[in-house]
């Protein structure tokens, strides 16, 4: 049963590397950007990404091209912060300190 859980995970996982891969190259012009299919694409990896765990979905993808993993890790941030209200990775402290200082100057 155990293997049967991995199997699906690993398939989850090439299923949304795929998704990514699909996505990336309409993004970066590798192929022709079709609107429609563009957003169908952004939706499916939305709702497969949205089936993992949150730390299955962290630690799960560094077997993806380097080139594919800011798309995956901004949806997982996405994510994260619909649920969370905060980010995480590495940019999260640095963006909770910019909203900090614009919530500053709108006080005064």
């Amino acid at each position: 049963m155990l293997a049967g859980m991995s199997y699906r995970l690993q398939s989850r996982r090439l299923y949304i590397a795929d998704l990514a891969r699909r996505q990336y190259e309409m993004e970066s012009g590798l192929v022709a950007m079709q609107p429609l299919a563009y957003r169908v694409l952004s939706k499916r990896l939305r709702q497969a990404l949205a089936g993992l765990p949150e730390l299955a979905a962290r630690a799960g993808f560094s077997e993806l091209p380097p080139h594919l993993l800011p798309l995956v890790a901004e949806m997982l941030e996405t994510r994260h912060f619909d649920h969370h209200g905060l980010l995480f990775g590495v940019w999260a402290a640095h963006c909770r300190g910019q909203a900090e200082a614009l919530v500053d100057r709108l006080r005064r």
